[in-house]
């Protein structure tokens, strides 16, 4: 419960509370200028500091439930006075508040188990970064994103959906009444004075490609330095083991995944402004530190790979094993996770059933199919990469199915790798995915797909994949494509732009590569985006934005380093970069403006062992 105003507002919040139970629960003054201290006894065992409270220049009420009750005008003119009392009312643009019940009350947007610092008109997820803005940076808006919301989020706007309250989680993480910082999952958003900012400076440039973030090693931002010192302490966080492996972007937010190779990774989901204010922030633990609690499985355990869709809704895989390089341990059953990023808030959660999950896999990638911002009809393709299997996950059914081919199976050749000096190998199967837009006559999709160790490219109609009972009976429709990548042709992630542009990292090349899907698919037709044995060792995660002007985006992370031998902390170890897709393919055959003179039968020819 937050504290009062010591002024005149709150004598009028309680001259007018006998009204205000007339029409909907009790409320509180959201904010407040005065300092408080949360008791001891709420802390349980959490750094216990005085906190100032956020200096909010629109005192309100935070109304829970039902909007006045017209019928009662004396309640509702008492409102109205309490309101003028407070402030005089200022303009707002929604129309429409959505209402608490409806969201997931036990997960709180901003807990106790998270630093708040001072901020004046918006709310933000986690209370950092939240004056790190840009407006006029390619696909700006505010870091936090919550655009102005004109329905809550129930069964009219997601039928496919189902609110989740953790009830467990709830349990293991004690819910207390004062939460630390600000709470409000909605925000009313005052208009924005636009002002030209100039695009910030990279760090470095590799390339087209501008580089926005780097690290020697990866910290959080834990909730005191205290709590950071114990963590270390007690083993939940070492920062040498801390690898980021997935990234995706969403307006002003870059998402990072910190996948639990070893011990000692404290958030396996974390989050940073898109914008940068710093070569090296601290990753936020995404979208709580409550959500990434040990002793539930109702918590995020371990995520490769995520995705961002057009509803502004982020998509978890999380694998549910832990120490994957040491002792694979599967603590949890695999299970997808669905947020709403304009409240931060679950709002599906799927487990995979047991007859999906085989034994010692591994699920670490997906991709989400959505057609014309359906959010209704909508697969997700969900890959082991050890078993070599294929999940399809329907939203509107809430049902998926496994689909298998011995397509998605490693090739022997392809599983020894070189980079730099360091030789392994890897068995690894179906791994990468892509998808083309779609066809306007067919308003079909190719899934393109291939494992990760392998240097060939296949491809399958999604409307094969999609029919639950059919797809066993169209197994030629799964199709190896024309030649080979030829040898050290690893590619660990390939993602294809809104022209048809495929771009994929070379893993084992320091590079990244593209292909025009309107060429054949054959090496003079596989052009090379940008290559360096310094900023792109090992450039694990490719991904393109959703603006109107694409972006390509590519994480490096130096992963077989990590693994086998031990990183440098006096290096820079993992970067961030990226480039807009058309700058990216100038000049190269991937231009859609070169043609491509050839007679190349793509299933004939020469003998291709690579």
């Amino acid at each position: 419960m937050a504290t009062q105003p010591a002024d005149s507002a709150a004598s009028a919040a309680a001259v007018t509370s006998h009204w205000y139970h007339d029409w909907h629960e009790p409320t509180d003054l959201v904010h407040d200028h005065r300092n408080f201290r949360v008791p001891s006894t709420h802390l349980h065992g959490h750094y216990n500091a005085s906190v100032s409270p956020q200096t909010f220049s629109d005192y309100r009420y935070k109304v829970s439930h039902k909007r006045p009750v017209y019928r009662k005008p004396d309640a509702f003119l008492t409102y109205l006075l309490s309101l003028s009392v407070v402030r005089p009312p200022v303009p707002y643009t929604n129309h429409h508040v959505p209402v608490r019940h409806q969201i997931a009350h036990h997960i709180p947007v901003v807990s106790h188990h998270f630093p708040v610092l001072p901020q004046k008109d918006h709310h933000n997820v986690n209370g950092l970064y939240q004056h790190q803005l840009d407006h006029h940076f390619p696909g700006s808006n505010h870091l936090d994103n919550h655009q102005p919301v004109t329905h809550p989020p129930n069964k009219e706007i997601y039928p496919g959906h189902q609110i989740i309250h953790h009830e467990e989680i709830s349990h293991q993480v004690p819910v207390h009444d004062e939460v630390v910082g600000h709470h409000m999952p909605y925000q009313i958003k005052q208009p924005i004075q636009h002002h030209r900012v100039p695009e910030p400076e990279p760090l470095e440039r590799t390339g087209p490609f501008k580089i926005w973030y780097y690290w020697n090693q990866i910290d959080f931002a834990y909730l005191s330095p205290e709590d950071r010192e114990k963590a270390i302490l007690y083993g939940d966080f070492i920062p040498e083991n801390n690898l980021p492996l997935g990234l995706e972007v969403w307006k002003d937010r870059l998402f990072v995944t910190m996948p639990k190779w070893k011990t000692g990774v404290p958030a396996s989901l974390t989050v940073i402004p898109k914008v940068p204010r710093e070569p090296s922030p601290k990753l936020v633990p995404y979208p709580s530190w409550r959500w990434h609690q040990t002793g539930t499985c109702d918590a995020i355990i371990s995520v490769f790979r995520i995705q961002a869709d057009s509803c502004n809704r982020l998509w978890v895989l999380d694998s549910g094993q832990i120490t994957v390089t040491t002792d694979p341990n599967q603590i949890c059953p695999p299970k997808l996770l669905i947020f709403d990023l304009l409240t931060d808030q679950l709002l599906t959660r799927y487990d995979l059933p047991p007859d999906q999950v085989k034994k010692d896999g591994l699920f670490s990638n997906l991709m989400v199919d959505i057609r014309e911002n359906d959010c209704i009809n909508v697969h997700a393709y969900l890959t082991d990469v050890w078993r070599f299997g294929l999940v399809v996950f329907s939203l509107e059914k809430m049902r998926s199915w496994l689909i298998t081919d011995h397509l998605f199976f490693p090739e022997p050749l392809a599983a020894a790798y070189k980079v730099h000096h360091l030789e392994f190998e890897w068995t690894d199967g179906l791994f990468a995915l892509a998808l083309s837009p779609t066809d306007k006559y067919t308003q079909d999709r190719i899934l393109y797909f291939h494992p990760m160790s392998s240097f060939r490219e296949f491809r399958v109609p999604t409307s094969v994949v999609c029919n639950e009972t059919g797809w066993a009976m169209t197994k030629h429709a799964f199709e190896v494509m024309g030649q080979s990548r030829g040898k050290n042709g690893h590619v660990s992630a390939h993602w294809m732009d809104k022209k048809g542009i495929l771009f994929y990292n070379m893993v084992t090349r320091d590079s990244i590569g593209c292909w025009d899907s309107g060429k054949p698919y054959k090496r003079d037709n596989l052009g090379v985006v940008a290559q360096s044995s310094e900023t792109l060792v090992f450039p694990n995660d490719i991904k393109i934005d959703q603006e109107e002007r694409q972006s390509v985006w590519v994480l490096s992370n130096k992963l077989p380093f990590y693994l086998y031998e031990t990183l440098d902390k006096d290096k820079v170890n993992f970067r961030i970069m990226s480039a807009y897709t058309d700058e990216a393919i100038e000049g190269t055959i991937c231009d859609p403006k070169r043609s491509s003179f050839d007679t190349y039968v793509e299933y004939g020819g020469e003998e291709d062992c690579y």
